[in-house]
């Protein structure tokens, strides 16, 4: 494997193999931001050349692998985004439906800071590579998946653990300094599974997510309905429960966590409430506000969850603004 990689080394190193796709506002620049591009990659071929021990599972390595694959057959491609000021998101992974190309889109803050960091630079790079290969292995699920709320965050959370593993496995055992934003990551992959990435870079409780995924699969399996009613429903109210019982004036980092579990559970009991009426249902599937009419128990219950959100949606997006740019240094 390691020899194919050196070869694709060489091969990178030919800017046609890239295919690069600049904006204007970006050519206008003082920066040749396509020979950064180039660069980087270089020196990120440079990082995914190190053999690991045999006993490491090398997912970064892997991920690597088919990335590379596929900018050198002309299926993957670069562009910088010149508008975007974000690190955090500042690189992500773009397909079309029908369109053989697909883009690897880049700020040129990310770029900007590779010289002094290129830690967090390769980091973030990682995700949208995992990103690519997900979509590479099965185009027709990574779509799905899009407009799949639930599916989404947990093809992120992979994402999150490839990065962490890059961090872990390459950036540290090679010498490089981690900025804060890779120690939080490798922090919260090695003492909570990455709960607390999910949590504030984007949102959600990963422990309410993963009960009702399990219900999910559960329901799949032929669980019985009424139990599965029962479980979102006793859910609902614990975490309501959970919540008025913090007293006012309490931390914000306190009220957070529970503002984030009732948000998962608003995002993602829509489609296991729809599923229990539609999944027999081929032809004439019941719209959510039908359903809606039916489940009155459910309802009752979203709404004053709802009520409750909306409270605290001003503190979500302040702590998550707030979580984002520090770790960006704004």
């Amino acid at each position: 494997m390691f020899r194919a990689l050196i070869a694709i080394r060489r091969l990178l190193l030919i800017t046609a193999a890239l295919t690069l796709t600049i904006s204007a506002t970006a050519q206008e620049s003082s920066i040749d931001y396509d020979q950064r591009i180039i660069q980087v990659l270089e020196g990120y071929q440079e990082l995914m050349s190190v053999p690991m021990d045999e006993d490491v599972e090398d997912l970064p390595g892997n991920t690597w692998y088919i990335v590379s694959q596929a900018i050198n057959k002309g299926f993957l491609r670069f562009t910088v985004d010149p508008i975007t000021d974000s690190l955090i998101r500042g690189a992500r992974f773009h397909a079309e439906p029908g369109n053989d190309t697909t883009h690897i889109i880049i700020t040129t803050n990310l770029l900007d800071i590779w010289a002094s960091y290129p830690s967090m630079t390769y980091s973030i790079l990682t995700r949208s590579f995992r990103d690519a290969v997900n979509f590479f292995r099965n185009p027709p699920v990574w779509g799905a998946a899009q407009n799949d709320s639930m599916e989404l965050l947990f093809m992120r959370l992979d994402q999150y653990n490839v990065e962490a593993r890059l961090i872990r496995d390459r950036l540290l055992l090679s010498g490089f300094l981690l900025t804060p934003y890779e120690a939080y990551i490798l922090d919260s992959f090695e003492k909570d599974e990455l709960a607390s990435v999910i949590l504030y870079f984007e949102k959600f409780s990963l422990p309410v997510a993963r009960g009702l995924y399990d219900a999910r699969l559960e329901l799949e399996r032929d669980m019985d309905e009424a139990e599965i009613r029962a479980f979102i429903i006793e859910l609902g109210e614990t975490l309501l429960k959970s919540r008025n019982d913090i007293p006012s004036g309490s931390e914000d980092e306190l009220i957070y966590p529970l503002a984030a579990a009732i948000h998962t559970w608003l995002e993602f009991t829509p489609f296991l409430i729809s599923r229990i009426h539609n999944r027999d249902r081929q032809d004439n599937p019941l719209t959510f506000d039908q359903i809606l009419d039916r489940e009155r128990e459910y309802t009752e219950t979203r709404r004053r969850l709802e009520a409750s959100r909306t409270g605290d949606m001003p503190l979500m997006n302040h702590i998550y603004e707030e979580t984002i740019s520090g770790f960006e240094g704004r």
